[in-house]
């Protein structure tokens, strides 16, 4: 059918995009389609003027409206999923795998156990233990009580997802095994991550095309980011001929400074020999050995140990108090907390290595519960007392937050 045989005003494909008539100028044209068809003997509104749905013919009108609204609904979808900035779902996966990037799965949180009792004792891989909220989490590696009477081993939660461990909280014993008397974690553990969402995806793809360089710190910054496992990752170095303090940490004369959060340490090592530049050291307290597998060596490869950093988990505090009305809900702290934390560990507001928090930030955050959510003051900090109205942690620490280390008070 031409245009000339409808009413219904058609889409426009211009330069700035698709554009869609407007649901009502589209009911308009059905009206006016179905009136021609009856030759004018169809009635539509009422004596007010206003139109009457009850009426067969409208309900009519209305349905074919709504289809047609309903496709330009989806061709809009489609076009913004062509564009990254705006992309979302299987769409924005297709524009990852030009990148040759898949969208990330979710991560457990990861914590590591101090494990007291005999020396010699054996804690096999695959141990159970819970923490007091009862959450379980598995041994990720096997680990022998030593002559002080402890071994540090690191476990998983069985889940994926930003689940907290507080510091204290792991300690309960699922599984017995002789000569094992007890389990804590001095630190907070690292906290998972749900499945990669839109915001993340996008600036994952966008460091990736900084990965595809050599030589720049960008270049090994974004192929880190790209590692399974990887949640974080900083790359800074020192050109000057004297150690110097960059963000609270000391980088020796000519040194590259590389800090990273998960992963497995040879897919670590690998990304580092393919992108740092040759001749410069490297620093930190990981130390991995990679070998070259280049097939221009013919069967005699070299081998290279290079040194990175894991960041240490500090908790970041907030404090803050509301107005009381009759207004605000018996769970308000329980809202404020899961929205503060839901703000802080997902999306592109995610707090991550070197990044500043602003207290001002997260009072928007609870601002925008409701009317019942006035802020009177809010303040974060490293400890219980916070009073601070923003926070940057020196780069080798990873700030963590979780219900346990928000405070909120209703104050009259």
């Amino acid at each position: 059918m031409s245009q000339s045989d409808t009413n219904v005003p058609p889409p426009a494909l211009t330069d700035s995009g698709f554009k869609a008539p407007a649901l009502s100028d589209i009911l308009t044209g059905t009206i006016a389609d179905l009136q021609a068809a009856f030759s004018g003997r169809l009635s539509f509104y009422d004596n007010s003027g206003n139109l009457e749905t009850s009426r067969p013919q409208s309900q009519i009108a209305i349905s074919e409206a709504a289809i047609i609204n309903d496709v330009h609904a989806a061709f809009l979808a489609l076009m913004a999923g062509v564009d990254p900035q705006t992309s979302s779902g299987v769409m924005q996966d297709a524009i990852g795998r030009i990148y040759f990037m898949e969208r990330r799965a979710g991560t457990p949180t990861i914590v590591t156990g101090l494990c007291r009792g005999a020396q010699g004792t054996v804690i096999p891989s695959g141990t159970v233990v819970q923490d007091t909220a009862g959450q379980t989490y598995t041994a990720m590696s096997s680990g022998t009580i030593g002559a002080d009477g402890t071994v540090s081993i690191e476990f998983s939660n069985t889940q994926n997802g930003p689940i907290p461990c507080p510091a204290w909280t792991l300690t309960r014993l699922y599984q017995i095994i002789s000569g094992w008397d007890s389990i804590t974690n001095p630190v907070a553990g690292s906290i998972g991550q749900n499945v990669e969402d839109r915001a993340d995806f996008e600036a994952r793809r966008q460091a990736s095309v900084a990965a595809n360089s050599i030589g720049q710190n960008a270049s090994l910054m974004g192929a880190l980011l790209e590692l399974p496992g990887v949640t974080d990752a900083y790359v800074t170095d020192n050109p000057a001929q004297a150690p110097t303090v960059q963000q609270g940490v000391t980088i020796p004369a000519g040194a590259q400074y590389i800090l990273v959060e998960g992963g497995n340490p040879q897919d670590i090592g690998q990304a580092i020999l393919h992108k740092k530049p040759p001749g410069i050291p490297t620093v930190g307290t990981q130390i991995v050995t990679v070998q070259d597998t280049n097939p221009v060596y013919a069967g005699n490869q070299p081998s290279y140990s290079f040194r990175y950093d894991r960041p240490t988990p500090v908790a970041v505090h907030v404090v803050m108090e509301i107005a009381a009305s009759d207004a605000v809900p018996s769970n308000a702290a329980q809202l404020i907390q899961q929205a503060i934390v839901a703000y802080l560990t997902t999306g592109a507001n995610r707090i991550r290595l070197g990044r500043t928090v602003y207290a001002s930030r997260l009072s928007a955050v609870v601002d925008g519960l409701g009317d019942w959510a006035e802020v009177l003051t809010l303040s974060i900090g490293t400890d219980g007392n916070a009073g601070q109205n923003r926070l940057t942690l020196p780069i080798n620490q990873l700030p963590t937050v979780t219900a346990d280390t928000i405070s909120v008070q209703v104050v009259a």
